[in-house]
């Protein structure tokens, strides 16, 4: 099962349509009311994540159920970033660098942000790619970058054993994250000045 594409945007216009079909979505899906819920507060916190991280944007929203996964939310926009507002980011900054992120959102901000950066800058991945890579959960992907929750939580298990302090700080942004808590994997691509936000979460389906 598809939903059709609506298009929303950072002044909110179609975001009420966009979750008129979340919850249109769940009871064609046969989710309970307590999935119905969750799915439509994933919806919201998707639109509100990239709406505070990239700030003007328009976007295509939709959800499909695949024989593996009932419910992946999709959200696809262009952002007006460019290496020149990146910098103004920068040279803004109190301490003439970005501020330090706190919490999922503000990885996948800071990941957002560098790869547009660096793509802007370079004009292809293979440059000013260590710093990016470093940030936990980023791979390569085609012509771009990749973050996932997933490896997200791998990355930080595998770096325990010599970063406890940091990896139990991780970890406990992964708990106060309702995204995080909610999805089974959230995983956001970065190609030119397009971005896509895909939240996976098998909801049980009655039949």
């Amino acid at each position: 099962m598809k939903t059709r594409k609506i298009t929303v945007n950072s002044n909110g216009s179609g975001m009420p349509w966009a979750l008129d079909a979340v919850e249109e979505f769940s009871r064609d899906m046969g989710f309970d009311e307590r999935c119905a819920r969750r799915t439509r507060l994933l919806a919201e916190e998707t639109m509100s994540m990239v709406r505070a991280i990239v700030g003007e944007f328009v976007a295509e929203f939709w959800m499909e159920s695949t024989p593996e996964c009932s419910c992946i939310l999709h959200l696809q926009a262009s952002s007006p970033m460019n290496f020149e507002k990146k910098q103004e980011l920068i040279e803004t900054s109190s301490q003439q660098r970005n501020e330090a992120s706190v919490g999922i959102m503000g990885k996948i901000q800071d990941f957002i942000e560098d790869s547009l950066y660096s793509m802007e800058y370079s004009q292809r991945v293979t440059m000013g790619g260590a710093e990016i890579m470093s940030l936990g959960g980023v791979a390569l992907a085609a012509d771009g970058y990749m973050w996932s929750l997933d490896k997200y939580r791998e990355d930080m298990e595998q770096n325990g054993d010599d970063e406890d302090a940091a990896m139990d700080a991780a970890l406990e942004e992964l708990e106060k994250s309702i995204v995080a808590n909610i999805a089974d994997d959230i995983r956001v691509y970065v190609k030119g000045n397009d971005i896509e936000m895909i939240i996976k979460k098998n909801f049980p389906v009655t039949t």
